[in-house]
């Protein structure tokens, strides 16, 4: 399905056409992928590509349970459990690259005709990705798919990078990343293309980080080195990897 055969209520919803539109060249990203570059490492460590692909569909599937659950208001989280949802990554992850591709497609879609049936009556009502996490509305569900696309197919490591991403994506990374840092390291980042400052922790403590934004918000969530950024105390705070 594409962005034509949406409903215009859907169309409304926040980063929806850069979602179909990352979704539509992830996909395309798989076309050439043989079954030895499905099993070759990403950049993630301990998975292979074949681990992003099947992550990346089930993803699609359990934010397809919250707009179940947006819709009907029977809690359904994104997965049953964390260790439900690792052991299906990796039943997932060995397959053929013609499967992961099938997979990867019929998931894609699914997501899609679900969010083209979200009811703008419940575009508000929240969900939560897991049980104790920050709710956020219905309507966001999208940018959360844009999100795990524009990572995830960087992670991949077949020549997607984070400075292929568009500036404005940086900035919804950037800024969704923020509650999740709260408890710290703190400190400020400003993007130096852009009029981008985001704090994180707490306010006037820490460095300022200063770089490109696509290289701020790898950095962010936890991927790279740091290459490409400052800092005005000489040294990077450290950070984990983000979800």
């Amino acid at each position: 399905m594409d962005i034509e055969q949406s409903s215009r209520q859907s169309i409304a919803l926040p980063n929806l056409v850069e979602m179909v539109t990352a979704s539509t060249r992830y996909l395309g990203a798989l076309s050439d992928l043989t079954d030895d570059d499905v099993r070759a490492p990403s950049l993630l460590p301990g998975w292979t590509r074949g681990h992003v692909i099947t992550h990346l569909a089930r993803n699609a599937d359990g934010l397809c349970r919250l707009l179940h659950w947006a819709e009907t208001g029977e809690v359904q989280f994104m997965y049953d459990s964390a260790e439900q949802r690792d052991a299906d990554i990796e039943a997932g992850a060995g397959r053929s690259a013609h499967d992961l591709r099938v997979d990867a497609s019929a998931s894609a879609g699914r997501f899609l005709q679900a969010i083209n049936e979200l009811d703008v009556r419940h575009e508000d009502n929240p969900v939560a990705r897991r049980p104790g996490d920050a709710s956020f509305p219905a309507r966001e569900i999208p940018t959360h798919r844009l999100v795990e696309l524009q990572v995830h197919h960087a992670d991949l490591g077949i020549g997607y990078t984070p400075e292929h991403w568009p500036a404005g994506f940086c900035d919804v990374l950037l800024s969704l990343v923020v509650p999740d840092r709260a408890a710290g390291p703190s400190m400020l980042l400003r993007a130096t293309d852009g009029a981008g400052l985001w704090q994180y922790g707490e306010a006037g403590d820490g460095p300022t980080v200063e770089g490109r934004a696509c290289d701020l918000a790898w950095w962010a969530i936890g991927r790279g080195d740091g290459s490409g950024l400052t800092s005005s105390s000489g040294e990077l705070p450290a950070l984990s990897r983000w979800r």
